[in-house]
């Protein structure tokens, strides 16, 4: 039996439509007309020109934090030795003193201002969001922070007035993933002031920290605590035990009273974390209230 004929004999065992060939037609046309989109977006090697980095700004929605941008001179020495491998892209701005913004290679066109050098780009005519588009696809080559996607997201989402699943939609995540990445955005900036790097945490660490602040303002204190183990990628359970001894802690030190003698051991106060003074027998016989409350205004006046 020839290979054919066993083809023709496996496609009717599995009950294939006749129509196949046409199906299968439709699926290679759709798949070729969404990579000519994609293409279309990112523009083509024969488009690809030089430009002075100094003409050029960040682009509004540019999702690169400073922490992940890396050795900006090293790779300028690099593209001054090997030169420039990829080229940037750029979108045409109606500006004076600018006549660029860089949609995707922030580090490539850093590195070349940095070394006086043209930049290589490829100009595109796309809108925002089909910018955000070029972004993330070209940022999907490179470790690229959820915090960094979260900031970015939000900021485009509040200007250019599009819903969170309109944006889900248009980067082919689920609504799941884009809740998730948006998390960082409920959690008070105070605490990622505290973590600085961000590179190391996750969307899950940030909804973690986000259900724990609204249980009270006692929270926000303790995570800026934790900071260095959120800095380090601590997830979700080790943060759990950590906030379980911080609070443990805390109340021990609630608990805690000072107690000064004087000279010959005689008990002269106590006073505990909470500020509550307690005055020993013999000052009080030695004081009257008001000469007591004439020396402590004295002595905390400042």
């Amino acid at each position: 039996m020839s290979k054919k004929e066993q083809f023709k004999r496996n496609r009717a065992a599995l009950q294939i439509d006749e129509d196949w060939e046409s199906i299968a037609d439709e699926i290679a046309k759709e798949r070729d007309i969404l990579r000519a989109e994609i293409e279309q977006l990112k523009g083509t090697p024969s488009e690809v020109v030089t430009v002075d980095p100094k003409k050029c700004i960040n682009w509004l929605y540019s999702d690169r934090n400073d922490f992940e941008l890396g050795d900006i001179d090293e790779l300028a020495s690099d593209i001054k030795r090997n030169g420039q491998l990829q080229p940037a892209i750029i979108r045409k701005l109606d500006s004076l003193d600018e006549k660029y913004e860089v949609i995707a290679g922030e580090r490539r066109w850093r590195a070349c201002s940095e070394a006086g050098i043209p930049l290589k780009a490829i100009i595109t005519t796309a809108n925002d969001g089909e910018c955000l588009v070029i972004q993330t696809s070209e940022n999907k080559k490179e470790s690229l922070s959820a915090y960094s996607l979260s900031k970015v997201y939000s900021r485009l989402m509040k200007d250019k007035n599009i819903s969170q699943n309109k944006l889900a939609e248009m980067l082919g995540v689920s609504k799941g993933a884009m809740s998730n990445i948006l998390a960082f955005n409920k959690v008070h900036d105070d605490i990622w002031k505290e973590v600085g790097d961000m590179s190391k945490v996750s969307s899950k660490t940030a909804g973690f920290i986000a259900a724990q602040l609204s249980r009270g303002e006692e929270y926000l204190d303790a995570f800026k605590a934790l900071a260095p183990l959120i800095r380090d990628g601590r997830g979700e359970q080790f943060l759990e035990k950590s906030l379980s001894k911080f609070f443990s802690n805390k109340q021990l030190n609630r608990n805690r009273t000072y107690v000064q003698k004087s000279s010959d051991g005689k008990v002269l106060f106590r006073i505990t974390e909470q500020g509550r003074i307690t005055l020993g027998e013999s000052v009080r016989r030695k004081f009257s209230i008001d000469e007591i409350k004439d020396k402590l205004l004295e002595t905390l006046d400042v």
